[in-house]
């Protein structure tokens, strides 16, 4: 069961998002079902009643990815946080207003073996920086991963 953030009269879908970067500098994202050739995104989805945002980060890379995550996950400082247009809303019949997603930083070898989920993920490829930055579909998810990058480097 979904869980969700109620603040401000909302109801958000509370999710999870790695940042998934090698020891080399090179940062891992995934093309889900229904995306376009060249649109990526990171790998992530929805916390589920009774776990925490870490336990849903470590979830989601297992199934995703087929990566075991053995070391510490590290929060950023950085949410994703998006309301639907009313409209959007009302023609895919959702019961919340929005998402807010905490962002995680992810550290995995390049050379680390991936067994994608064949139902959520079509693809998931290594990108340099500025390529990563013109891979996303939409510009607030570029904003995003800009903003959790740059606070890696500080």
């Amino acid at each position: 069961m979904a869980v969700y953030l109620h603040e401000g009269g909302l109801k958000l879908r509370q999710k999870v998002r790695a940042i998934v970067v090698s020891n080399s500098g090179q940062f891992l994202l995934v093309r889900p079902h229904g995306y376009e050739d060249g649109e990526w995104t990171l790998a992530g989805g929805g916390v589920e009643q009774g776990e925490t945002p870490h336990q849903a980060m470590r979830r989601e890379i297992s199934e995703e990815l087929g990566v075991t995550l053995e070391e510490a996950l590290e929060a950023l400082p950085v949410s994703n946080r998006f309301i639907y247009e009313p409209t959007y809303k009302t023609s895919r019949n959702l019961d919340h207003d929005g998402q807010h997603a905490t962002m995680f930083i992810v550290r995995l070898p390049r050379d680390t073996p991936l067994r994608l989920q064949a139902e959520e993920v079509v693809d998931a490829r290594w990108f340099s920086l500025e390529k990563a930055l013109g891979a996303f579909p939409v510009a607030k998810q570029r904003e995003v991963f800009a903003e959790c990058v740059a606070g890696l480097a500080a």
